[in-house]
């Protein structure tokens, strides 16, 4: 009995981890499904919808005990912390795997800036331009080094010529010494293209155990943001006493340099004194 309880919760857990509950869904087609369409400039929270590729995890495939699957949908254990089978935990932490003699040589051509030894790509639902990120993590924090966003669509039948990967946000690998549960929200930076593709790539080279993440939010506009200037405000009466006061200033000088100009006319010959001795000397005779 117990045996058929266990297979029909494993089951129920890994529908709920590759999509979004029910509810959530039902909410999604009442707002597309709506006569009256949200306004292109709210913000949009979703959860994964989907994950598409990893580069390892604890779990076994036929298991949803420390999988990658366990990121898509809504937390399952977010705000608690400790070791809970329903995250995602990747196959190592600390320094121990690079040590032991099966381990890969590392590449020798990578740049100085680059810290990433596992990553893992997670598909939205729809395509925004993102202004958060965040990452639940419930043990031992601290493994995110980067987060990326991809131009290309997973969903979409047709694919840009161009496609690349911009990076929202990096940082190297920094130690944290708490580890309970945390929101991990970097300030990512604005790109030109939406995007529905998110990828995360971590270290755990500083961490004493497993990270364990729980979920990942997107934040995001349908339509690109324009950028805010950081601008003054002024008064409009102070901008009028300027503009009163440069105007002044320039009728001054003005003035000063026509009667500058009078001043050299009236005590000069003008361009008379110019002209060579000689045609003088005719001019007082012809006169």
């Amino acid at each position: 009995m117990l045996t058929v309880l266990s297979m029909f919760y494993y089951i129920y857990l890994r529908r709920r981890a590759r999509t979004a509950t029910r509810g959530e869904l039902m909410n999604n087609r009442r707002a597309i499904e709506s006569s009256r369409p949200l306004p292109i400039n709210v913000e949009l929270v979703q959860y994964a919808k989907e994950v598409l590729d990893f580069s390892s995890h604890y779990g076994s495939e036929n298991s949803m005990s420390y999988t990658m699957w366990n990121l898509a949908g809504v937390p399952n254990v977010y705000p608690s912390s400790g070791d809970f089978t329903q995250t995602a935990v990747f196959r190592t932490y600390g320094t121990w795997w690079e040590l032991c003699p099966s381990a890969r040589l590392p590449f020798t051509r990578t740049p100085p800036n680059f810290h990433s030894h596992d990553y893992v790509e997670l598909a939205f639902e729809e395509p925004v331009y993102p202004t958060a990120v965040h990452v639940l993590e419930t043990y031992h924090p601290g493994s995110v080094v980067k987060i990326l966003a991809c131009s290309a669509s997973p969903y979409s039948q047709n694919l840009p010529a161009d496609i690349r990967w911009e990076v929202l946000w990096s940082e190297a690998p920094t130690k944290v010494t708490s580890p309970q549960a945390r929101q991990f929200s970097p300030c990512i930076k604005q790109i030109n293209f939406p995007t529905n593709l998110i990828r995360l790539e971590l270290n755990s080279s500083l961490l004493d155990y497993y990270t364990e993440l729980d979920a990942v939010v997107l934040h995001g506009v349908r339509e690109r943001p324009v950028l805010s200037l950081n601008t003054t405000m002024i008064a409009m009466d102070d901008v009028d006493d300027d503009e009163d006061e440069e105007t002044d200033d320039g009728l001054d000088f003005l003035n000063k340099q026509f009667s500058a100009t009078a001043l050299r006319e009236s005590t000069t010959n003008g361009y008379f004194d110019k002209l060579p001795y000689e045609v003088k000397e005719w001019r007082f005779l012809l006169g």
